[in-house]
């Protein structure tokens, strides 16, 4: 019979510095478990070396992560991490590792995914969150300069904000969704990718083919 030939893997995880000045260690297990899922699924894996970092993932460069990256150059092995944002939260920076020749990056919870998927989702990521901060800081000025509490607004109000917030949230998704929908996917499976990475509507819920519908008929108008 003959042999598989093994894949070779470098794991990298990293858990971040707390703000209270300790160590934030949630996560480190889920990493674990999700990346020996990943590597319970393919032939006769070969792991050449582990590394775990402390450290904010908008820092690109760092200790573990540089020796991990050193060492799959080395020995011709695929970087695998838990989650996009375990690598970097820094587009350019993954954007830049995915073109590498020498790297190749896996990702535990995107099993299926390729280089311009993982490209796509660090974009997604990283105007998400750009977005929750700016909606969040918008809505604490408004209440702020009107006196209003919180939990109070008027109804009326309350519904064109959130139009505004959608519509500026799916100008964000659109540099993903059409590109997807230009390779030829349809909108379950759009969906399925945005749901399977963890993207939220602005309402933070799962996206449906009709959402994703609904994004691609507004960037047509």
């Amino acid at each position: 019979m003959e042999q598989v030939k093994s894949q070779k893997f470098v794991l990298y995880l990293r858990i971040s510095t707390a703000k209270t000045g300790g160590v934030d260690s949630n996560g480190i297990h889920a990493q674990e478990r999700d990346i020996n899922l990943f590597l319970s699924s393919q032939q006769n894996p070969k792991i050449m070396g582990k590394f775990v970092e402390v450290e904010s993932g908008a820092k690109s460069d760092r200790t573990q992560l540089n020796k991990a990256l050193e060492l799959c150059r080395k020995t011709n092995s695929i970087l695998l991490a838990q989650k996009v944002d375990r690598v970097s939260r820094d587009v350019e920076f993954i954007a830049k590792l995915v073109k590498d020749k020498d790297i190749t990056l896996r990702v535990a919870n995107l099993p299926n995914a390729d280089n311009f998927t993982i490209h796509l989702f660090a974009a997604i990521s990283q105007q998400e969150r750009e977005f929750i901060s700016t909606r969040t800081k918008a809505a604490m000025a408004a209440a702020k300069a009107k006196g209003q509490r919180f939990g109070n607004p008027k109804l009326a109000e309350l519904n064109r904000t959130r139009i505004r917030q959608s519509n500026k949230f799916n100008s964000t998704v659109a540099p993903i969704v059409l590109p997807l929908r230009q390779r030829g996917m349809t909108f379950q499976q759009i969906a399925d990718t945005l749901n399977e990475m963890e993207v939220k509507t602005s309402r933070g819920c799962n996206y449906s083919p009709m959402q994703v519908k609904r994004v691609v008929d507004r960037c047509a108008k």
